[in-house]
């Protein structure tokens, strides 16, 4: 069977498209070079700058992405340091297979220790060089134009910008830079029976293995193009993928042997270890990433949860748009562009689901973006070749219009919004860092035990104690954060060594997606649940079927005991939190985020 695409009508030469595509490919990733270093990265520097950690943690310089290990004394120590929340599930597991991107991530630091735009530059020739390669492929596999329109959609795609501007992301670029050169060769040998191609395809795969899990999520690519374009009959299809299947079950098994994977986090879910939950959560999910594929519409929004309904109508708009428009176009194209098209598209759809195990965000959408570029330039390209000669051929090029608009005009906002937000986010961290410093004595915090009653807000909650430590400051024996909720709180002392904090206007603890990181809604706490944080015992005091709404942490001294050093946020700063007499009023937490 003969695969290759039909002739390029006359246009522009694939080179044009090249170029242009890497122009814009640098000059969008430049944007990059300001988004400085991001909560995760911070735990990175710490462990390569070998500061000392306050407990032993999972992450080491050749496997910096283990962050949680399953093991439950593991992460009962890193609770009671403060490291890990103090309601942390026990076998919560976020542990992921990233030699390669871990070494050269490490690589940086040798080199540029903490220049956060050297980091940022190596990222964006990735980048780049992903960009290169899904043009070679695309150039192998559809018409010159419908080619080069893809490579250009490919490069500039808004969403690509949370990968980018994200450090610890890199990995998945390499993931898919490798794994796009892949499948370039396996279709090479598939069509030419190169054995040299196989080889090269293998290598490149497990390459894409070893930077990580990003290959996994690419693999129903592979699948689908021999469905839809491999040489041969059913049994040669089969044939042709022995090689691949043989590289993955040796990854696989690997992969489970040494502890990595994901288990107990509302973040993160294993849709063969628990795939009720896996599919629930995909309902959600899925919809917004279809949204932001198709209209742009940043799926990260949905942290809030009011908003699922909205990203749910939203995917569903989207994809009714494009699978119209794909249908308006289909009988223009010639059976080989048909055949790509459906591997492609059905590849991005199955992506789409698989990269979604990860909580949905624009960082989600790399893998699907890929196929997500083809239909849209064969929409573009195949609606305005047969521009107003029929109602259904101007209804295609209005809404191929519309498509451009959001796809080549909004993409470079995208851009420029998400590095904008990662820059904001970096100097946050800043702020929080020197209120902490504002606040604390250091030559007496390495006796003492820090106890921070509200955070005000699940990123400060996590990653506070995190930049304190990584920028090598004394540490406290322990670093307690009571709470991460944005609801109203009452604090209330219920004892010589004893307080309480209420929700009263309504809302549940451990309800958001930052406190469900560490313990998903599927391991709930219930009312006279206890956790020993040594030298602090929480009880879960009321609670409903949504989560507690009452929770009381008893000490082992006194509050007024100066081993304890009692903080709260209040008015954007970390201020001191001195109890009142037992009986005494109750008060308020305040919940602003920090400026």
């Amino acid at each position: 069977m003969d695969t290759s695409p039909s002739p390029a009508a006359p246009g522009w030469p694939f080179k044009r498209y090249f170029w242009i595509s890497i122009v814009f490919a640098v000059a969008l990733g430049s944007l990059a070079l300001r988004s400085g270093f991001m909560p995760d990265d911070f735990i990175w520097l710490g462990v390569w700058d070998n500061i000392p950690p306050p407990a032993p943690l999972g992450n080491t310089p050749l496997d910096v992405y283990r962050t949680a290990t399953g093991i439950p004394e593991h992460t009962l120590h890193l609770a009671q340091v403060g490291v890990f929340p103090w309601w942390v599930e026990p076998t919560v597991r976020v542990a992921f297979f990233r030699p390669l991107g871990s070494l050269l991530y490490g690589l940086d630091h040798v080199l540029y220790n903490r220049v956060a735009v050297a980091y940022q530059f190596h990222s964006l020739l990735w980048y780049v060089g992903l960009v290169v390669l899904a043009g070679v492929l695309l150039k192998r596999v559809l018409p010159t134009a419908v080619a080069g329109v893809a490579m250009f959609l490919f490069a500039i795609w808004g969403s690509h910008a949370a990968v980018l501007g994200w450090l610890s992301y890199r990995s998945v670029v390499m993931s898919l830079l490798f794994g796009v050169l892949g499948i370039f060769l396996h279709v090479k040998w598939r069509e030419e029976k190169r054995t040299s191609t196989l080889v090269g395809a293998l290598v490149s795969f497990a390459l894409a293995l070893l930077c990580g899990e990003t290959m996994v999520i690419l693999s129903p690519y592979v699948l689908a193009y021999e469905a839809f374009s491999g040489p041969g009959q059913a049994k040669d299809k089969l044939k042709g993928l022995i090689p691949f299947g043989v590289l993955m079950a040796i990854y696989f098994a690997a992969y489970r042997a040494m502890g990595y994977g994901a288990g107990g986090s509302d973040m993160y879910l294993d849709a063969l270890g628990t795939p009720v939950a896996w599919f629930q959560a995909m309902l959600g999910r899925v919809p917004a990433a279809i949204a932001g594929l198709t209209l742009n519409a940043p799926p990260d929004f949905i942290f809030d949860q009011s908003l699922v309904p909205l990203f749910t109508l939203l995917g569903a708009v989207g994809f009714t748009l494009f699978a119209l428009l794909v249908w308006g176009v289909w009988p223009r194209l010639e059976s080989a562009e048909r055949r790509t098209v459906g591997w492609m598209l059905t590849g991005a759809f199955v992506a789409t689901w698989m990269s979604n195990s990860a909580f949905a965000g624009s960082r989600t959408l790399i893998v699907p973006s890929l196929g997500m570029a083809v239909g849209l330039a064969v929409v573009l390209r195949h609606a305005w070749k047969g521009r107003a000669k029929t109602f259904r051929a101007g209804a295609v090029l209005a809404g191929a219009a519309l498509m451009a608009l959001i796809h080549v005009v909004g993409s470079p906002y995208l851009w420029w919004q998400t590095m904008e937000q990662y820059s904001q986010a970096d100097a946050l961290m800043g702020r929080v860092q020197a209120r902490y410093e504002e606040a604390f004595d250091q030559t007496k915090l390495s006796n003492q035990r820090v106890v921070v009653l509200n955070a005000p807000n699940g990123i400060i909650g996590i990653y506070g104690s995190v930049r304190w430590w990584s920028s090598g400051n004394p540490l406290p024996k322990a670093w307690w954060v009571l709470s991460y909720s944005l609801y109203e709180q009452k604090v209330t002392r219920t004892g010589p060594n004893s307080v309480e904090l209420e929700l009263t206007k309504g809302g549940h603890f451990l309800d958001s997606v930052e406190e469900r990181i560490h313990r998903a809604a599927r391991h709930p706490v219930h009312k006279g649940d206890e956790f020993d944080m040594k030298g602090m015992m929480v009880r879960i005091e009321e609670a409903d079927a949504e989560g507690p709404t009452r929770i009381s942490y008893t000490f082992d001294v006194p509050l007024e005991d100066p081993s304890l050093k009692l903080v709260q946020w209040q008015n954007k700063k970390v201020v001191p939190w001195v109890p009142p007499a037992v009986g005494g009023p109750s008060s308020s937490l305040n919940v602003r985020v920090v400026q």
